[in-house]
């Protein structure tokens, strides 16, 4: 279900369980006028119109989104009755990003299951698979389901969340059905041949309930010698190598010295792209150049959507931080007489999750953050307008678009 649209628009345990945590209900955070429930600002705007295609030039583009976390309160936003749930409105501001991108990616932690309905956030994230529906009719096109909280149901919940996952239409990378299955993905892209490889650093040791087959059948575990083997393996087939790794230290806003001498492995046995997730803070991305060609890493892209909200009582797990995420888009361009694929540029759309009360019920809607300036010309409540261009700012310290305009 690939798309087709080519805009660029202008936004783009260290402790076992600690990590997604359980938020305590808690008063609304932002209280506006009684006339106010929920900002109703920003369309997406595009840079500017695509030029027209090159002769000789293939283009595609990629939109990867952060975590999506599904605590108990984002649970129950979407309860509409006796079982039916519906998560669509939690993306309908981010949707049309989604959707112009030519292949979107998205990570989901956790489990979403229809044989069990005792749903649950932390610390065992079991989700009605609405919130799954709600991702594809987004747009997303790939789940990553490498990461910690995948065994949170054990092995049956992972492979029932995988068959609901294909049965909306997406793929899956991070966990597989069976030995038989690829270690990676491999997408045409406009005619430009995209692999895809993911990574974990452990599964909350649920990993140790599993038999060491089970493991290597449908894990997809961070071990350097594998991870080089497998790249080294998928590069040769493709134009563009993208790995997605969960890993680093919860709530530290730097990569450890580990995560950076492993990215500039990657980097030289064959990657392009490193896109990371887990610690549910924002952590900085890099340009890289190795033999003459642009590489890109982000260490974290922060909680897409999660009830980590700081409020009035912020602490090292709930706090303004946790509220911030992005989206990347990456254009990426062959040259069908050299066959060579380069990154075109990699733009960053700052999102901030928006928690407001109706009917004494939490509900979420992730909000692209538009520049500064685009944010004092919108008729927004002031306390959420200042919200918005702090976590702007925030998040644009900690990356660098490519060019540098």
């Amino acid at each position: 279900m690939f798309r087709n649209g080519k805009l660029i628009f202008i936004f783009l345990l260290a402790v076992i369980l600690a990590g997604c945590s359980m938020v305590k209900d808690s008063p609304a955070v932002y209280e506006l006028s009684s006339k106010v429930s929920k900002i109703s600002y920003v369309t997406p705007v595009p840079i500017s119109t695509p030029p027209p295609a090159i002769p000789g030039k293939l283009k595609a583009t990629i939109l990867s989104a952060g975590d999506v976390i599904m605590h108990d309160n984002v649970i129950k936003s979407g309860k509409k009755g006796e079982d039916i749930y519906d998560y669509n409105s939690i993306f309908s501001k981010i949707k049309p990003y989604v959707q112009e991108a030519d292949f979107s990616i998205i990570s989901f932690e956790g489990v979403a299951l229809d044989s069990d309905k005792n749903y649950s956030g932390y610390p065992l994230f079991n989700s009605p698979p609405a919130i799954i529906s709600a991702i594809s009719n987004t747009g997303f096109d790939m789940v990553n389901m490498g990461n910690n909280h995948c065994l949170d149901k054990g092995l049956k919940g992972l492979l029932e969340t995988r068959n609901i996952i294909k049965e909306q239409n997406m793929q899956v990378i991070g966990t597989f059905g069976d030995a038989a299955e690829s270690r990676y993905k491999i997408r045409d892209l406009n005619g430009i041949k995209v692999g895809f490889l993911s990574y974990t650093y452990g599964c909350n040791m649920n990993e140790n309930r599993l038999s060491k087959e089970e493991c290597d059948t449908h894990l997809s575990l961070i071990d350097n010698e594998k991870i080089e083997t497998e790249i080294k393996t998928l590069s040769p087939k493709v134009d563009l190598v993208i790995v997605l790794m969960h890993w680093g230290v919860e709530y530290r806003k730097e990569p450890t010295s580990e995560q950076k001498k492993l990215a500039d492995n990657m980097f030289s046995w064959g990657v392009d792209i490193i896109l990371g997730s887990h610690p549910h803070v924002i952590e900085p991305s890099e340009i890289r150049e190795t033999d003459e060609k642009i590489k890109y890493v982000i260490y974290s892209m922060g909680n897409f959507l999660s009830n980590q909200i700081g409020g009035n009582n912020p602490n090292e797990r709930n706090n303004d931080y946790t509220e911030d995420g992005m989206m990347i888009l990456i254009e990426v361009e062959k040259d069908t007489e050299t066959a060579k694929t380069s990154i075109v540029s990699i733009k960053h759309i700052p999102t901030w999750v928006y928690r407001y009360t109706e009917n004494n019920i939490y509900q979420y809607i992730i909000y692209p953050v538009l520049s500064t300036e685009q944010i004092e010309s919108e008729e927004i409540d002031p306390v959420l307008a200042e919200k918005l261009k702090n976590s702007y700012n925030r998040t644009m310290k900690m990356v660098q678009d490519y060019p540098v305009e």
